[in-house]
């Protein structure tokens, strides 16, 4: 594509150079940059990309976009641009040819639940016969077709490609986590998202945002004409207060969820099961009897949340009652680890106090004898949310086992220390083990019958950081192993 037709509507850009150069790519990594290609010099977190223009020139790039002046060789075309992250976004809409227009996408965003949203809505559209993509925390897929993605949300232009591959291949409708990140740095900015979803909003990525109306207005940016996302219908779990808020702030219709009275789409009736949730749904169409092997009222919220944006979409109410119940389990959200023991071992991607004390709350509402938590918290991120999560498990617990989670380059003894400053406020027995592995051994070798175990923090990721380095771990797997390894030792002291 010739850079003219790319940059034709954007306004606020100085040329220098050929506006006839070919463009064959879009990158804002030098690092990636192939001959050829529209690099765009973005301010990052840890460097500018403005630094990184001559390795950029170097490997073949015919353009150069950026805020500030840089120096080139003639050969290669400059860009001035205001604003190089919505530069970003609006030149890689103009690449891509815009698929989110040739699409009917659901962007979901709040702190927690977006993951489970997004597959309950995926699974609407498979009961519905829609093809259909998914992007998210866990991975980005067309279909049954994986493709790993570093970002809940993806950068624009990997977003962009994707979602062109998706039309290409034939796909209708998607689901879309979109996170604060996405909406603050403009990964998003100009993607048409027919039905937004808002979950709630309770205090994480405060080291991004530095406070809660910060936090509040990267989500508000889905809603807003400032965002350029045209949401059709936004759908807000009013229930939370800033759910309740963003309803009277959005640039849509609003469709209300969650219990109260006032919510378009409630649940009347909710009862909990060791195995399943049974519910009654009122909606504008009438009542949905669903049975959900989604356990808890956090994903009572989220069954709502899809049920409102599927019905946005105008799909049957029959079909999403069964694309709901068609859902069996979401990796890492109350995953159950099953090897024959007698007690239960569950495994969640909970790292806010919000959602730690939401699954503990929905475990200790099933039958159990005692609750055992293990969990820890990220280095080189929110320090705010470490007593405050040690506070919801020590409350919420019999007995807790804080250990680390990603702890990247600080000293994860001070981490636990943080943490420890809530455990030593909450009723439950403590202790503190540095070693993730050896944390869940020791919670596994204390369970008994009638147990819960939950393993929080991580989920679905199948690694550690460790200072710099990543290294190969799965919550899941390792319980799996630790329970064998244990059921092995039992019986041969038998």
């Amino acid at each position: 594509m010739l850079l003219q037709e790319i940059i034709a509507g954007i306004p606020d850009i100085e040329l220098r150079g050929d506006s006839l150069a070919s463009i064959l790519g879009i990158s804002y990594d030098s690092r990636t940059v192939e001959p050829g290609d529209l690099f765009v010099a973005m301010k990052g977190v840890k460097t500018d990309g403005a630094r990184h223009v001559q390795q950029a020139k170097e490997k073949g790039a015919a353009a150069i976009a950026s805020e500030q002046p840089v120096a080139l060789d003639s050969g290669v075309t400059f860009l001035k641009v205001t604003d190089a992250r919505k530069f970003l976004a609006q030149a890689s809409h103009a690449f891509f040819q815009d698929p989110t227009s040739q699409l009917k996408l659901v962007g979901i965003t709040g702190t927690n639940g977006k993951t489970t949203t997004s597959y309950l809505v995926e699974s609407v559209f498979r009961q519905a016969g829609l093809k259909s993509c998914l992007l998210g925390t866990i991975g980005m897929k067309i279909g049954d077709a994986p493709y790993p993605s570093k970002h809940t949300t993806p950068e624009a232009p990997d977003l962009l490609r994707f979602l062109r591959q998706a039309v290409n291949e034939g796909v209708s409708h998607g689901a879309l986590e979109v996170s604060s990140h996405a909406l603050a740095l403009k990964r998003v900015y100009g993607c048409k998202i027919t039905i937004g979803v808002f979950s709630n909003l309770t205090p994480d990525h405060l080291d991004f945002h530095q406070d809660m109306e910060s936090y509040y207005q990267a989500k508000r940016l889905l809603f807003v004409e400032e965002g350029n996302n045209r949401v059709e219908t936004a759908v807000i779990n009013t229930d939370d207060p800033y759910g309740e808020r963003l309803a009277q702030e959005a640039s849509c219709p609003v469709l209300r969820y969650g219990f109260g009275p006032q919510a378009g789409v409630r649940a009347i009736e909710t009862s909990s099961h060791t195995d399943r949730t049974k519910l009654r749904v009122a909606t504008p169409l009438g009542d949905l009897h669903i049975t959900s092997s989604l356990l808890g009222r956090p994903n009572t919220y989220n069954i709502l949340a899809a049920t409102s944006a599927a019905l946005g979409l105008g799909l049957d109410p029959n079909t999403i009652q069964d694309g709901i119940e068609a859902l069996k389990a979401v990796a890492g959200r109350m995953e159950l680890i099953e090897c024959g023991q007698p007690f239960t071992v569950l495994v969640d991607y909970a790292h806010t106090q919000d959602a730690l004390k939401k699954i503990l709350e929905t475990i200790a509402q099933l039958p159990h004898r005692k609750i055992i938590t293990v969990f820890g918290c990220g280095g080189d991120r929110d320090r705010t949310k470490r007593p405050a999560m040690g506070f919801a498990a020590g409350s919420l617990s019999d007995l807790v086992i804080a250990t680390s989670d990603n702890p990247r380059t600080e000293d994860p003894r001070q981490i636990l220390a943080e943490i420890e400053d809530g455990l030593m406020k909450g009723k439950a027995l403590y202790t503190l083990i540095v070693d993730r592995r050896a944390a869940i051994r020791e919670a596994l070798s204390l369970a008994a019958e009638g147990d819960v175990v939950l393993i929080a923090g991580k989920g679905h990721e199948q690694y550690q950081v460790l200072g710099t380095k990543v290294i190969p771990f799965d919550d899941r797997t390792v319980a799996g192993e630790i329970l064998r390894e244990l059921a092995a030792d039992r019986g041969r002291r038998n």
